[in-house]
């Protein structure tokens, strides 16, 4: 599966999910998110020349709209691969749910994987459907940045389908006022060990 994802950044929040809602997305769930990433062993490749990157995942599900209630808290262990293009983060992504993230943690620290850094997110999950696509529109809050992001993401199959989906989420992005310009190629964890060596 490739993820093709466009990411911006974004100055109001509460103006964003306005114009979300009268667009017809609809609020799905809030997560919390734990990511610890990891680069291979040192004798092994670089993640950081590669643009790849393995990733432990706690999260926790809620809804916002019923007093923050825990639904439901999951694991999940994910390989993302390099970037495919220059202009947005799709990449390949592939992704295993795990009973316990403490147990894969040692696995992998046993196998030699360094880890690298590990980030908190705070997310918004809307459902969007924009010219016969189903989207995922992600409201994100990184601490470690102080900032709020949002992204747009198609899931598709082959690399095939790639460039059409890349272009509905970009005129999707207009339909919001939003720039071509202003996407964003960088990950959370580029960003934030940017912002630590500035």
């Amino acid at each position: 599966m490739f993820e093709v994802e466009i990411k911006v950044q974004i100055q109001d929040l509460e103006e964003l999910r306005d114009i979300i809602r009268y667009n017809g997305g609809s609020y799905k769930i809030s997560l919390l998110h734990e990511d610890l990433y990891f680069n291979m062993p040192k004798e092994l490749r670089d993640f950081k020349n590669t643009d790849e990157a393995i990733r432990l995942r706690k999260s926790e599900e809620f809804d916002k709209n019923d007093d923050d209630i825990l639904l439901t808290s999951n694991c999940y262990l994910t390989y993302k691969g390099k970037k495919i293009d220059s202009t947005t983060k799709t990449r390949q992504e592939i992704e295993v749910m795990i009973d316990n993230f403490d147990n894969m943690k040692d696995i992998l620290k046993v196998l030699g994987f360094q880890e690298v850094l590990t980030i908190q997110k705070e997310r918004e999950l809307y459902n969007f459907l924009y010219q016969d696509e189903k989207i995922e529109i992600l409201l994100d809050h990184i601490p470690l940045l102080n900032q709020y992001f949002m992204e747009l993401e198609i899931v598709v199959s082959s690399p095939q389908e790639i460039d059409d989906a890349r272009g509905i989420l970009f005129k999707l992005l207009d339909r919001f006022n939003i720039n071509k310009d202003n996407s964003i190629t960088k990950s959370y964890l580029e960003l934030i060990l940017e912002k630590q060596r500035s």
